[in-house]
């Protein structure tokens, strides 16, 4: 198969077509830069894994407009919530009460329902992916599977990948200005990359599972106390038996169902001494329904193996996400144990993050020649590597995976023994299942460092759990506050999810958010977008008296106290919805200094 240059070249390659991938080819549309993403697979997932994406993750995926099919299509994972042991899934479930209860809400929900706009949703991964492959192809997305990448090289203008059709044996090449490798854990372009990863060794112990999904009519047995994970210990009952370990996990509450099963290679034990008879016997067991000498329907029921995966509870994480033009993302840039709900989260904000640094230096307005080299604004990636050697920024997906781990046992399973580890670990969870308190600190490109003065801000802050302990409040490098709106002359807005979020505004372009009081800057926006060709800034002023501005629900101040700036201070969010910059009050040269914040944000000279 050939094809000239034209053809095959895209502004930017995603190798790799799982959550991660599709959502950085969204991402990327929404930013109207042009992709191709290829999958050596001829689908999407149909074992599942992560089993929630976070109230961050639902967020940016409200700028996409997808809430309300994640929502249906996770719609039988509703009822799911709470973590149970025994020794095995009859003992537990059963003399657990039934309760006809609303919609479950995700951990920590009611402390996070007031920071954003939308709550976090169980769904599980292959049950997402198709959500977003159906919105790729809506959009016009070139999403090629059945198609492997063979080989991948790079120069100072472009990269270079050897393509194959796998269900024609056709053999082509692609170029990129650019390329995300979203290719799982074992990635193949970071192996070719020769970047090392830290962590467990595949030779120590860090929990060796199977993840086994199977099939079981169990929705009738556990209708009304559905849980989202049953962590089973079932002691060995004769010499000749081993010890049942593992944990039961919910898919659809109905017949899909998952079970981890720990096993030991340093007792001898290998993935391969579990087929799929003896993974049916042993999950009958930890069922325990015919143990229970109870009669009922369930006693003979069968159990149908689908697919089971090996893996680890391991900690890996890559040493640098970035190689020239080539970027690492989701899996392939770090693995941690699912206990946080951290694994897909973290590479879908990956992918965000990368999304909008790649789409301004891939403007051709303000970088005219793009393939001369990476440009710095792409080494604000909040894993790259380009800081200072003195730079002791923890980058978030190191924290999430020392979080994760913190949660696993030795077996790799999650720890529910009530001790000072366990504890230390929820109140971590805490912080980041929602996703929200993650932060951009240090001189790393994309973010003007404010200073606080000798009280740390602590001044300027929202007596609110979001500002106090969860942290949005308006610092540069946290994710702008959440405050809904109205506008004057048109009442209430509606848009999805129910009203409009001061992040609703974001998405595209910089966004200048002022007070009541700072119409100035909506004129200095004007200008410093004329002067710097190729700039787009939106600005509004919130909680302003004219028509058209924006007024929050809860007050005219609302928005100000929650930015921790004055009526005539000003927030400067990316298009990622990270405050870049803060003004407490209108300085003296407002237009000269937004326009030298510009020029710093963008790498301009």
């Amino acid at each position: 198969m050939s094809s000239d240059l034209d053809s095959t070249h895209v502004p930017v390659l995603i190798v790799g077509g799982g959550v991660v991938g599709l959502s950085a080819a969204l991402f990327l549309n929404h930013h109207g830069i042009r992709t191709t993403l290829i999958e050596k697979h001829s689908g999407t997932s149909i074992h599942p894994r992560a089993r929630s994406v976070n109230a961050r993750t639902m967020e940016i995926y409200r700028e996409l407009n997808l809430v309300p099919a994640i929502i249906e299509a996770g719609k039988s994972m509703a009822p799911t919530m709470g973590l149970i042991s025994g020794h095995t899934f009859h003992s537990a479930i059963s003399p657990r009460p039934r309760h006809i209860k609303a919609q479950r809400s995700l951990p920590f929900a009611s402390l996070t329902s007031t920071m954003g706009p939308v709550p976090g949703q169980f769904i599980s991964l292959e049950m997402l992916e198709p959500v977003l492959l159906s919105a790729a192809k809506d959009r016009g997305i070139d999403a090629q599977f059945s198609t492997e990448c063979l080989s991948i090289s790079q120069s100072e203008e472009k990269v270079t990948a050897k393509v194959k059709k796998r269900d024609l044996g056709e053999e082509y090449e692609i170029t990129a200005d650019y390329c995300i490798a979203a290719d799982g854990a074992n990635s193949p372009i970071r192996t070719h990359l020769q970047i090392p990863r830290s962590g467990a060794s595949e030779s120590e112990s860090s929990g060796h599972l199977l993840n086994i999904l199977f099939t079981a009519p169990l929705g009738d047995f556990v209708k009304d106390r559905e849980f989202s994970i049953l962590t089973i210990h079932h002691p060995s009952t004769s010499p000749l038996d081993r010890a049942i370990d593992g944990i039961f996990t919910s898919i659809n509450n109905s017949d899909r169902w998952v079970f981890h099963l720990s096993y030991s290679p340093s007792n001898g034990e290998t993935a391969s001494d579990f087929p799929k008879e003896r993974c049916a016997e042993i999950i009958t067991t930890a069922l325990g329904f015919q143990e229970s000498g109870a009669e009922n329907e369930n006693a003979n029921m069968t159990v149908e193996i689908l697919s089971i995966l090996p893996w680890q509870a391991s900690v890996r994480i890559a040493s640098r996400m970035q190689e020239g033009r080539i970027f690492l993302a989701g899996d392939a840039a770090h693995q941690m144990p699912p206990y946080a709900g951290q694994g897909a989260n973290t590479g879908i904000a990956d992918a965000h993050n990368l999304a909008w640094k790649l789409a301004v230096v891939l403007n051709p307005t303000l970088h005219p020649k793009p393939k001369l080299k990476p440009k710095p604004t792409l080494h604000s990636h909040p894993h790259a590597p380009h800081l200072p050697p003195h730079q002791k920024r923890l980058p978030i997906n190191t924290h999430a995976a020392a979080v994760s781990a913190s949660s696993a046992d030795s077996k790799g399973l999650l720890s529910m023994k009530l001790n000072t580890r366990t504890i230390i670990s929820v109140v971590k969870r805490m912080f980041l299942i929602a996703g929200l308190s993650v932060w951009y600190t240090g001189p790393g490109v994309g973010i003007i460092p404010e200073d606080p003065g000798v009280l740390r801000g602590a001044s300027w802050r929202a007596w609110s759990f979001a500002g106090l302990v969860m942290g949005l409040d308006g610092r540069p490098g946290r994710r702008a506050p959440h405050v809904w709106l109205e506008r004057r002359g048109a009442g209430r807005m509606v848009g999805e999810g129910g009203g409009v979020s001061t992040l609703d505004l974001f998405g595209r372009d910089f966004v200048l958010l002022t007070g009541s009081g700072g119409r100035e800057w909506i004129q200095a926006a004007e200008k410093v977008s004329s002067n710097l060709s190729g700039v787009d800034i939106k600005a509004y002023v919130i909680g302003g008296d004219e028509e058209g501005d924006y007024v929050p629900v809860d007050g005219k101040s609302a928005f100000e106290t929650a930015a921790g700036i004055s009526s005539s201070g000003v927030l400067l969010v990316r298009s990622d919805g990270f405050v870049a910059w803060r003004e407490r009050r209108i300085p003296v040269g407002y237009e000269d200094r937004l326009e030298e914040v510009m020029r710093r944000l963008l790498c301009l000279k």
